[in-house]
């Protein structure tokens, strides 16, 4: 079996499981997690875009401040940095550098809600010294940064991908199928790893819009996988297939390590 068909084979049992994964029923899906009991990079992620979706950060903020967290903790470790200190710092940050109107107070109280779910509001002491705290975590993360602030993120690869398949699909496609939707489901998802730091954003793209098309049965006209002709190599020549079914592999991988979350008791 030449490698063409041995991507195809295994595109199929990988569309299968991003099937199981990406269409649970709604109440099945972003449990509230325990993050007193979780300490690793994945829970810091998610702690991040929880924080995000409550603050109606916009998702460019979101993935910036997930993008910062990411590349603070190829540097540092967990056991020098609390990861919850450092995600709050990030969107922080993130906030400011994409114009998003996000007060430094109601960062820390929905931050502090999210880890100590069910506690009353910070009296002002405490207050203060986690302000103090984050603000000089601030400066650090920038010189970890290198004070290059700006990311270039997949989002806008994604809406100009989205306009070209809604030319080749036709209007009725995107009506019947919740394409876009999706797209920005996983899009918001794979920021819960450092995934993103190593591959360009327009492969990042490509490979959340191909997960889509795979999950739903599309067929994009004059897609042929077998012989290395995929839609995106149109957009993209630099993505090949192989590129983008192991980068689908590795999106895979981050969604298991959904399952090992230590999750909220909801009484």
């Amino acid at each position: 079996m030449n490698s063409s068909a041995k991507s195809h084979e295994d595109g199929k049992d990988k569309r299968a499981s991003l099937l199981q994964i990406n269409l649970m029923p709604k109440e099945f899906q972003n449990p509230p997690v325990d993050y007193t009991k979780n300490y690793n990079h994945f829970s810091g992620a998610r702690f991040i875009i929880e924080c995000g979706i409550k603050l109606k950060a916009s998702v460019l903020t979101t993935a910036t401040a997930a993008t910062y967290y990411h590349k603070f903790f190829t540097v540092a470790t967990l056991e020098e940095y609390d990861p919850y200190l450092i995600g709050s710092t990030c969107i922080y940050l993130a906030s400011k550098v994409e114009d998003d109107d996000i007060k430094i107070r109601d960062i820390i109280n929905v931050g502090i809600s999210n880890v100590r779910r069910g506690d009353a509001p910070l009296s002002l002491d405490p207050y203060f010294s986690l302000r103090d705290s984050l603000i000089q975590a601030e400066l650090l993360l920038m010189r970890v940064l290198g004070f290059k602030m700006r990311v270039e993120l997949p989002h806008k690869f994604i809406l100009h991908y989205l306009l070209s398949l809604k030319e080749w699909l036709g209007e009725e496609t995107f009506k019947n199928i919740p394409i876009v939707h999706m797209a920005w489901t996983i899009t918001q998802d794979i920021y819960h790893s450092p995934i993103v730091l190593k591959h360009s954003p327009q492969l990042l793209a490509v490979t959340v819009l191909n997960i889509v098309i795979q999950v739903y049965g599309i067929v994009v006209p004059g897609d042929d996988e077998l012989s290395d002709r995929s839609w995106f190599t149109v957009l993209q020549p630099d993505c090949t297939t192989q590129a983008v079914w192991n980068l689908t592999s590795k999106i895979l991988l981050m969604y298991q390590e959904e399952e090992d979350l230590v999750l909220s008791i909801i009484t």
